[in-house]
């Protein structure tokens, strides 16, 4: 379970880096063709954009480490092991809920978008929120992997 949790992990790093590339490039373009050429490009401003958003939900999702996060920490310090580890199944627990809860209505209005169309490249709108959509359904897998690592006897050496 751990092997195949640092594959997928691992990919998900890669695909984020190659796409910071391509936003890098795109941004690149865009520089190039406003200063140098005085011609500046719609297009590239979109991509930029969308790409900044699938970067955000899919590495916060899959590459942000549980201990990376910003977390209020002050009680959790503080209490002994056997407590730490249900606050962290109740705190995981909560945070999965209220996104199995909201995921229907987010796909619908992601479902919903479809039609609208974004102004320069004519793309569906979905291909922007999709993102969120994705970013909800990672972390619920991601949730069930921790809760599952917490009830496990090793559970203080999981990352």
């Amino acid at each position: 379970m751990d092997r195949i949790a640092r594959l997928v992990s691992k990919g998900f790093e890669i695909a984020c880096a190659l796409a910071f590339g391509a936003l890098f490039g795109v941004v690149m373009v865009q520089i190039f063709y406003r200063y140098v050429l005085n011609h500046p490009l719609s297009w590239t401003q979109e991509i930029a954009a969308i790409l900044y958003v699938w970067i955000v939900c899919v590495g916060s999702a899959t590459i942000v480490t549980e201990r990376e996060h910003v977390s209020f920490s002050l009680l959790y310090a503080i209490v002994r092991p056997p407590l730490r580890r249900a606050f962290a199944i109740i705190g995981t627990g909560f945070v999965m809920l209220v996104l199995l809860v909201t995921l229907p209505a987010n796909i619908d209005y992601i479902l919903f978008t479809f039609r609208q169309k974004t102004p320069t490249l004519r793309l569906p709108m979905s291909v922007v929120f999709g993102a969120f959509g994705v970013f909800m359904v990672l972390v619920i897998i991601s949730g069930a992997v921790r809760i599952y690592r917490l009830t496990r006897a090793d559970w203080q050496k999981q990352p």
